[in-house]
C-alpha cells in the first residue's frame, strides 16, 4: 500500500487535490527510474461544446503514458457529456473564467516520479484553478496512474463537473466512472474497472470518531481522510438506491448544471425536487448529525451490493 498525506483546502483548492484516500489504497503498480528529461506532448480533440487542448508534461521514462492519458481523458469527458447532457465547456466555465485567456479550454496533466507540494511529498494534487501556485495542472506520480490503472486520472477530471460540497463531489467523481462503464457510456477493460472499484476502499475500518460528512472532518482530522472518502462514495450508493437509476441521473444533472456554488442544504433541496423523501433521516449518520438510521455504517462494503444498483 502507498502511504500518503491528506491535503485539502477550501473551494477551488479542494476541487481535486489528491486525497489521502488514493494514497492509502492504491497499490504501487509501476516503478520507473528517475528521469531529468522533460517530455511535453500536446493533443487536441473535439467535444460537443468545441475543441479542447490537452498538454501532457511527462517527467518520467514511461513516454507511452502520454497517449494512454490522452485517450482516457477524451473518453471520460465524452462519457460525462453524453450521460449528463452537459458540455464540458459549460460545466468547466467557472474554472476557466478565473484564468488567463491562454488557458481557456486547456487541460494540463503533469506526470512525475515523485510529487511534492510545499516540500511535502503528497503523491499528487490538482491545481487547475491556480490556487496552489502559478503552475497549473493535475500533478500525479507514475506509481499512482500507470497505464491500465486510470482511477485517479478519471477521478480528477470529474472535478471539472463536480466541485462542491466536498462530501458530494468526492463521492460522485469516484463512483461515476464505474457507473458510466456499467451503463455503456465509458469503455474500460476489466483491469481498468477494477482499478476504479479498488480506490473506493469499501472495507475501510470504521473509526471510533465518526463525524457526519457535512462537517468535512478530513480537513480538521487528516487521519480520518481515508474514511471520509470511503464514506463519501458509499453515500452515492445510498442516493442511487433511493432515487433509482433515472432519478439519480436527474439529480446529478441538476447538480452539474447549477450556476452557483452549492452547499449541503441546497443539495437536500435538489434531492427533494427529484423525489420527496425524508432525506435527513435517510442520510442521518452519513451526512447529517445523529445516529445511523436506515443505512448502518456497514452498508455497501461489498462490491456485490453495488452491482445490484
Amino acid at each position: 500500500m502507498i502511504n500518503g498525506f491528506l491535503l485539502n483546502f477550501a473551494f477551488w483548492t479542494r476541487i481535486g487535490i489528491l486525497s489521502a484516500f488514493f494514497l492509502f489504497v492504491i497499490p504501487l503498480l509501476s516503478q520507473s527510474k528517475k528521469s531529468t528529461k522533460v517530455n511535453e506532448s500536446n493533443f487536441s480533440f473535439r467535444l460537443k461544446g468545441g475543441d479542447i487542448k490537452l498538454s501532457v508534461r511527462n517527467e518520467t521514462e514511461l513516454k507511452e503514458w502520454d497517449k494512454y492519458a490522452s485517450d482516457k481523458t477524451k473518453k471520460i469527458l465524452d462519457a460525462y457529456e453524453s450521460y449528463l447532457g452537459i458540455s464540458f465547456h459549460q460545466a468547466s466555465s467557472p474554472i476557466f473564467k478565473t484564468l488567463p485567456s491562454s488557458e481557456k479550454d486547456k487541460i494540463r496533466l503533469i506526470l512525475k516520479d515523485t510529487v511534492f507540494l510545499n516540500g511535502t511529498r503528497v503523491g499528487g494534487y490538482n491545481n487547475v484553478s491556480g490556487e496552489l501556485g502559478k503552475e497549473l495542472g493535475i500533478f500525479m506520480e507514475l506509481g499512482l496512474v500507470p497505464p491500465g490503472y486510470p482511477a485517479l486520472l478519471l477521478h480528477e477530471l470529474g472535478h471539472y463537473y463536480f466541485t462542491e460540497p466536498s462530501w458530494l463531489s468526492e463521492g460522485i467523481v469516484s463512483y461515476l466512472p464505474y457507473l458510466l462503464s456499467k451503463r455503456g457510456y465509458l469503455k474500460l477493460d476489466a483491469d481498468e474497472l477494477q482499478s476504479v472499484t479498488e480506490e473506493w476502499s469499501l472495507a475501510e475500518t470504521i473509526p471510533k470518531n465518526d463525524p457526519p460528512l457535512s462537517k468535512d472532518f478530513h480537513l480538521s482530522n487528516p487521519s480520518l481522510g481515508p474514511w471520509f472518502y470511503s464514506k463519501s462514495v458509499r453515500t452515492q450508493f445510498i442516493l442511487h438506491k433511493e432515487l433509482g437509476y433515472e432519478g439519480y441521473k436527474s439529480f446529478l444533472k441538476q447538480v452539474a448544471s447549477s450556476s452557483e456554488i452549492l452547499n449541503t442544504e441546497q443539495i437536500f433541496k435538489i434531492l427533494n425536487q427529484v423525489q420527496r423523501k425524508d432525506w435527513n433521516k435517510i442520510l442521518q449518520g452519513w451526512v447529517e448529525p445523529g445516529a445511523y438510521g436506515i443505512y448502518p455504517p456497514t452498508s455497501f462494503m461489498k462490491i456485490q451490493e453495488i452491482e445490484k444498483l
